[in-house]
């Protein structure tokens, strides 16, 4: 089985990286040519263009940021469909709207083109060893497909959950990061509340993880919040987007999500501040600027 990856940052190069390593036949392809160099230098085979890579290729998998990057990577006059080898199957993973992926759909259907979605779950770490939960949409018989499922297989290490249509799970994995995004926030807020009693963050962690208030935030981000390590695992610019593709998918079916809103807010102020590129526990120095002076 052939395998493509468009999209070589952070969570497609974390898929080259794991599939590389279990000794798949990968082709690669991003703007950027570099990207590809580096991978070619870890055994992948690069492409020039998205026609080439898909006149080769079994399956392609598609990681990119924004909407209108993921219909230009699928429609362009040199995308994913111009000439397409009879029988691919691609699998789109970015996190985008509803609409642009229902549309992708459509064309890939008018083209005899098999088209999933299979919407990530946790982060990059998770993803370069091959754990990141799968959460898929798109036509059963596709899902079955045996070189499909043994991708998932080696992508997510079984972790995987059908979801039937494709909005369903496209809406599953927004609804799922704002909740997770919101609770970063309410998670940072109260580490600084609790610093003016006096205890330290580490001794807060140590003993909130047998309260209600224990959540993923505390063993994925506690490393980082103990050294004040603001790199990007997930950056707060790319927080920002995903909430309001969230917001977006809930206007159009008349679903207010008030709590989302207000996140929204303090990731914006972030940005605002020169925190864009920063993850998302950069949301402690905004915070901490609050708290001065009580």
């Amino acid at each position: 089985m052939k395998v493509g990856i468009v999209g070589l940052g952070r969570m497609g190069g974390a898929f080259a990286r794991n599939l590389l390593r279990r000794g798949y036949e990968l082709y690669v392809y991003d703007i950027v040519k570099a990207k590809i160099d580096d991978f070619v230098k870890l055994g992948a085979r690069g492409v020039s263009s998205l026609a080439e890579m898909t006149s080769i290729v079994d399956i392609v998998l598609t990681n990119v940021p924004r909407s209108e990057d993921l219909l230009d990577v699928y429609l362009s006059e040199n995308g994913i469909l111009k000439s397409p080898k009879p029988g691919l199957i691609t699998i789109e993973t970015s996190t985008t709207d509803i609409p642009s992926k229902l549309r992708l759909a459509e064309e890939c259907r008018k083209r005899n083109v098999g088209f999933l979605v299979a919407m990530l779950g946790l982060t990059v770490p998770q993803a370069e060893r091959g754990e990141t939960p799968l959460f898929v949409g798109g036509p059963k018989e596709l899902f079955e497909n045996s070189n499909v499922q043994k991708l998932f297989m080696d992508l997510s290490s079984g972790r995987i959950y059908y979801m039937g249509r494709i909005e369903t799970a496209v809406a599953f994995k927004l609804i799922t990061n704002a909740m997770g995004f919101a609770q970063l926030l309410v998670f940072l807020e109260g580490l600084q509340f609790i610093t003016k009693f006096g205890m330290s963050i580490e001794e807060f962690l140590k003993a909130a993880r047998d309260t209600a208030a224990y959540n993923y935030w505390f063993d994925a981000r506690r490393e980082k919040i103990l050294r004040e390590d603001y790199s990007a695992y997930f950056p707060v610019n790319y927080i920002i987007k995903d909430l309001m593709y969230t917001l977006d998918s809930a206007k159009n079916i008349n679903c207010p999500l008030p709590m989302t809103s207000l996140a929204v807010q303090f990731y914006v102020m972030a940005s605002s501040k020169g925190y864009g590129d920063e993850d998302g526990i950069a949301l402690m120095k905004i915070l901490r600027e609050y708290c001065k002076g009580s």
